[in-house]
């Protein structure tokens, strides 16, 4: 579309649409400094695609203008009558508004995240490899064919056959998505009732970024620098001066010192038992905490703000994982979810605005007893007590109060060591592992599993039964039918290693396709709990963000089991208890009532509690 009248027959036609493909071609993929050199549009109804270029290198025909055709184009991507469908929807959304002020309206369907949902396993998530594999079309990727180049520099003829086949393999990728995924339990309903209102959420997040005090980081990496030189000083004083950061030279200075051979540098499967022997280990440890800490935090984030919006931003992914939780990190952002407890105090609530916290009170521990209907943890959560020290009490026979925590606040050993062992096995740990976490023999620990499950049946029966239908069916459900996660390998049949040869190199196929099988079934439960997790976050975030929007606040991120906001600094009583209702009220669980940890702060982590600020304890200030 190169002329006006053209244009504005397109436009007519558009309008009469109920749903459309569109997508942004670009000269990069940076949302905030590359821009818009092409529109793509598909009237789905007449199979008709239009690509609008404004802003090619090619000069063989004219171009709109491309002021002209973003305010002419406003109407259609405004209106949320329209339904849209685009394939990695948020960043055309992103570069609509960054670039040209356009805030999309009516986003229906997005097929890179309905692919997730359709096949959590695929190798790849871009348009070609899926078109290829599921429409039978032979596609390339924009790599292959262009390189490293802008689409501005694509020729205006070879723009329009590229473009157009976007919108046509979209369009079909969607048609063959929708079919299928309505043939599966309700996800089709959970995909555009939850993770589609989400994405513009999440594109909120992205966009927003984060306030960092870059005052505060240089001060306490200055810090961190005097210790972690004390610390280096400590270790080559008694191991020689050698290269802290060379695992060879390490393993053997640690050799020589404690007179025994160790395994490798591995901080907590050799270091970590090794500290409590040797004090030079302790301050070895101390020193590679410290340098991680700057090198991942301190030092690395005050150089990724960006210098249009002052702020440092993340990529979030809402299926990052195969259960459907969140990740975030990747191109050149950062990982949100991983921030340790010094680095949070990096992030600042802009003037006249508090962080809040919001947190999950117990939320994975909640769904293991609806799950699992274990009647002490159902007991346990209806009388308000800790879920882990009551296992413990029982399972020890001692009072709970012996069994909750230390005269100093800490755990006490009993309720440590239930919440390694229920947690773990829920989440695949093997013997072996629980044997390293609790500092015991493997086979003291497949003792200690075999008596946790023996006293706590239900438990032992959710696992067995979900295992059971992974092994029948190749996948789990999550939630009502809400989603699958995919275990092929469950339903494989092992193969039979002679006895006395499971270690013999002939047989390293075997062991491979046998550890396969042991994974999945490991993973049937982690997933039913993990998975049912993520969709109480996402199902009240949803409902959050009704809130966020009548109250003017400001997303910042979901958190594993935490969602925080920005909220005014005249937050009030009513404001508190709505976020309390709506993070205990919006996704009930069988049999255990959701709680809820509310926390304001000014900075990240230096915070006080719900009940703090309401009798009048003032927030920390900056």
């Amino acid at each position: 579309v190169t002329s006006e009248s053209d244009f504005y027959d397109m436009v007519e036609s558009l309008a009469k649409e109920e749903l459309i493909v569109f997508d942004v071609e670009t000269t990069g993929t940076d949302v905030y400094n590359d821009k818009i050199v092409g529109h793509v549009l598909s009237a789905t109804s007449v199979d008709t695609h239009y690509y609008i270029p404004t802003d090619h290198d090619d000069v063989s025909m004219t171009q709109l203008d491309r002021v002209f055709v973003a305010e002419e184009l406003r109407s259609i991507y405004e209106d949320k009558t329209i339904k849209k469908i685009a394939h990695n929807a948020k960043f055309d959304v992103q570069m609509l508004k960054n670039d040209l002020g356009i805030e999309l309206g009516g986003l229906y369907w997005d097929t890179m995240e309905a692919m997730q949902l359709l096949n959590e396993n695929e190798p790849t998530y871009a348009l070609k490899p899926l078109a290829t594999k599921y429409l039978r079309d032979n596609s390339y990727t924009y790599g292959e064919l262009f390189g490293q180049v802008g689409f501005n520099e694509i020729d205006l003829e070879t723009a329009l056959a590229y473009a157009a086949k976007d919108g046509d393999l979209t369009y079909r990728l969607y048609k063959f998505q929708r079919h299928h995924l309505a043939k599966h339990g309700n996800i089709l309903d959970y995909f555009l009732n939850v993770e589609m209102p989400l994405m513009s959420i999440v594109s909120d997040i992205e966009l927003r970024g984060y306030d960092i005090d870059t005052n505060h980081a240089k001060r306490y990496a200055d810090e961190l620098r005097k210790q972690a030189s004390k610390a280096h000083d400590n270790v080559v004083k008694h191991l020689g001066d050698i290269n802290l950061n060379s695992p060879a030279q390490l393993k053997d200075a640690i050799e020589a010192h404690i007179g025994r051979s160790i395994k490798d540098t591995n901080a907590k499967n050799t270091l970590k038992p090794l500290a409590k022997e040797f004090p030079v280990i302790s301050d070895l440890l101390e020193y590679r905490e410290i340098t991680k800490l700057l090198s991942t935090y301190y030092d690395a984030l005050p150089q990724l703000i960006n210098p249009k919006t002052g702020r440092i931003h993340t990529r979030l992914n809402q299926n990052g994982a195969k259960t459907g939780r969140f990740s975030s990190g990747g191109g050149g952002s950062f990982n949100i979810q991983n921030q340790s407890g010094d680095a949070r105090k990096m992030f600042i609530a802009p003037p006249g605005h508090y962080i809040v916290n919001a947190d999950f009170a117990a939320q994975e521990v909640r769904i293991i007893a609806s799950l699992s209907q274990e009647e002490v943890l159902l007991d346990a959560f209806a009388r308000g007590v800790d879920a882990y020290a009551t296992l413990a009490s029982r399972f020890f026979g001692k009072p709970y109060e012996e069994c909750y925590k230390l005269p100093d606040g800490s755990d006490t050993p009993e309720r440590s060591q239930m919440k390694v062992v229920l947690l773990s096995s829920m989440y695949g740990a093997t013997k072996f592992g629980l044997s390293r976490t609790l500092g015991i023999s493997v086979d003291e620990a497949e003792e200690f599993r075999q008596t946790f499950f023996n006293t706590y049946k239900k438990i032992g029966a959710f696992i067995d039964k979900a295992q059971a239908f992974a092994k029948r069916n190749g996948y789990v459900w999550i939630g009502d039918k809400a989603r699958k996660r995919r275990l092929p390998d469950a339903r494989k049949r092992p193969k039979r290693i002679p006895y006395g040869k499971y270690w013999d190199e002939a047989y390293k196929a075997d062991r491979k396709h046998n550890s396969s099988i042991n994974r999945a079934m490991r993973q049937a439960p982690n997933a039913m709990v993990q998975g049912l997790a993520a969709i109480q976050t996402k199902v009240t975030m949803i409902e959050l963000d009704k809130l966020v929007k009548a109250r003017g606040w400001q997303w910042f991120a979901p958190i594993h089991d935490e969602i925080v906001l920005y909220t005014g600094d005249d937050l009030s009583a009513e404001d508190i208890a709505e976020i309390d209702r709506i993070m205990t009220q919006s996704y009930l669980l069988d049999g255990v009532d959701n709680a809820s940890d509310i926390e304001i702060q000014r900075r990240w982590g230096e915070s006080i509690t719900a009940e703090e600020y309401l009798n009048g304890t003032p927030v920390p200030g900056l």
